[in-house]
Order: C-alpha cells, then sequence, then structure tokens
C-alpha cells in the first residue's frame, strides 16, 4: 500500500519553497529591470543619434526644447518640443518612452506635443543668462567637451528638465535619477548614452556635465 504525506512533510516543502520564492524572485524582478534598462540605453542612444543627424541638417545647431509653431508668442498646447523634430530622423514613437515608465495621461503622437506625457527631457539646467548655459539649441562646435555634457535624461514626465540657477552641481532627483536598479540612464552630447548613479552624476556636474561651457 502507497504512503502518502504526511501533515509535517508537506509543511516542510511548502516552507522550502516559500523560502526559494523569496530568494528568486528579487533576482527575477532585477533582471527584468536589467533588461528595461537595456532598452532604454538603447532609446536614448538613438535620440543622441537623432539629434546629431538632426544638428548636419540645420546648421549644427542641436535641437530647441519648444518651438512655436502656432504662432502664439509662447510654448503651449498647440506647440511642439524636440521630440517632434526629431521624430523624421528615428521614425519610432516608443524609443521617446522609457519602458520603465508608467503613462498616465497623453502621449506624444507625432504632432504638437507641448504637455504631452514624456519618458524622457532634455537638458535645459542652468537656462539663465551666463555661463554655464544648457546645450539646447547650441552649435555644436561650442560645446567645449561633447563627451560629458548630458543632451537627454529620463524624465517624470515633462519634455524637459532643468533649473533657473546657474550653480553647478545640479543633479536629478530621486524619483528619475534612480529609475533604473539605483541608477539612470543618459544621452551626451557626442551621441554615446550610459547609466550613472546619481552621485556620480553629482562628482562630475562640476565639469559641466550638465552645462556647456562656451569656447
Amino acid at each position: 500500500m502507497r504512503k502518502g504525506f504526511t501533515l509535517i512533510e508537506l509543511l516542510v516543502v511548502i516552507a522550502i519553497i516559500a523560502i526559494l520564492a523569496a530568494i528568486l524572485f528579487p533576482v527575477f524582478a532585477r533582471a527584468r529591470e536589467k533588461a528595461r534598462q537595456s532598452n532604454c540605453l538603447s532609446n536614448l542612444k538613438q535620440l543622441g543619434l537623432a539629434a546629431l543627424m538632426y544638428a548636419q541638417d540645420y546648421d549644427e545647431l542641436l535641437p530647441y526644447e519648444d518651438y512655436d509653431t502656432d504662432g502664439s508668442g509662447d510654448e503651449a498646447a498647440g506647440d511642439t518640443t524636440w521630440r517632434s523634430v526629431l521624430l523624421p530622423y528615428c521614425k519610432n514613437r516608443q524609443i521617446f518612452f522609457c519602458p520603465s515608465k508608467k503613462l498616465t495621461s497623453s502621449v506624444f503622437d507625432g504632432g504638437a506635443d507641448y504637455g504631452e506625457n514624456a519618458g524622457y527631457a532634455i537638458n535645459v539646467c542652468h537656462w539663465t543668462s551666463g555661463a554655464p548655459t544648457p546645450p539646447f539649441g547650441q552649435a555644436l562646435a561650442r560645446v567645449e567637451d561633447t563627451a560629458s555634457c548630458i543632451l537627454f535624461l529620463e524624465s517624470d514626465g515633462t519634455h524637459e528638465i532643468g533649473c533657473e540657477t546657474n550653480d553647478r552641481g545640479w543633479v536629478p532627483g530621486n524619483t528619475y535619477g534612480k529609475r533604473h536598479n539605483d541608477g539612470s540612464n543618459y544621452a551626451f552630447v557626442d551621441g554615446h548614452a550610459k547609466w550613472l548613479k546619481p552621485d556620480v552624476v553629482d562628482k562630475v556636474s562640476g565639469d559641466s556635465l550638465m552645462s556647456v561651457e562656451m569656447e
């Protein structure tokens, strides 16, 4: 006659399964996030290259953050952003959104997109007059160190991220600065993209990581 499991044996098996699940689930979650991180990095890489192609067609000028397309005299509903002018160069709307960013409002549809939900933002740090200045709308030749100047970074919804002050050392907030495994992806003016931790960005921002030094 076949002997069945006792209650103790069954509880031991359940406990072992629970322990294994507790160990493996975080590993699986981290692996999934690592895959999203790689996808996001690829998106930013393509956006950086699209910006360089745009610059080649427009007298070596990087795209602006906003465009007054409706002629209203301001940037608001009905206007466009850098995403609209880069779309012809990348031909893929999906790369404008981070796979780890949950969209909660309207999304970029290829037309007027001011105020629409964004997965990535253009660097508009230090937008007051005087050096350092942000890279948007600048000529490539004026950027002193293209490999150290951020052009695009991750966003919580806005198409531009920055601060008015010209003080150095500004870094993104923790929400989007730690989106991928306690770090975030960044695209630089020279076209390369890289994952960095917020404290690393903070350490090198004094060397114009978030700004442009004029030659």
